[in-house]
């Protein structure tokens, strides 16, 4: 029943806070309610908390959200990969690039359409930025300022 509930009040956030021509994807919140929610919340730091995009290179539409974690307080990205209900999980307590296991640092997020995959633009401020990136076989951390 928790489990429910929570799955209920995720829709219920999730519907509140996104941008009103834009809605998360029902099958994007059925994979956070069924294998990140115990593990993971949404972080509503930045606007917007989630972009939709190929990220993976496959011609569907994936989802990438701002999560943090829920027993250690790290933030990172999720990267639902739409088709298998995959996902990928950078930082938020798990190393990644120059980005760590815990991106609290971040300020500034934006997606970058490149050619046939998208990415994830990620940056703080006047000091550091990169792009996230799918190589093909991982997502990839390509350092772009300092």
């Amino acid at each position: 029943m928790k489990r429910l509930m929570s799955g209920f009040l995720l829709q219920a956030l999730v519907c509140l806070t996104v941008r009103a021509v834009e809605e998360l994807p029902s099958w994007a919140i059925k994979v956070f309610n069924e294998k990140l929610i115990a593990g993971y919340e949404l972080v509503q730091k930045m606007e917007p908390s989630f972009f939709t995009g190929d990220f993976n290179g496959d011609g569907r539409s994936d989802v990438a959200l701002l999560i943090k974690e829920r027993t250690t307080g790290k933030v990172g990205i999720a990267i639902l990969e739409s088709g298998e209900n995959q996902f990928k999980i950078l930082g938020a307590g798990r190393s990644f690039g120059n980005g760590g296991d815990d991106f609290r640092w971040m300020d500034v997020w934006s997606m970058r359409h490149s050619g046939k995959v998208d990415q994830l633009y990620v940056e703080k401020r006047e000091t550091a930025s990169a792009v996230i990136y799918w190589d093909g076989s991982k997502y990839r951390w390509q350092q772009e300022g300092d």
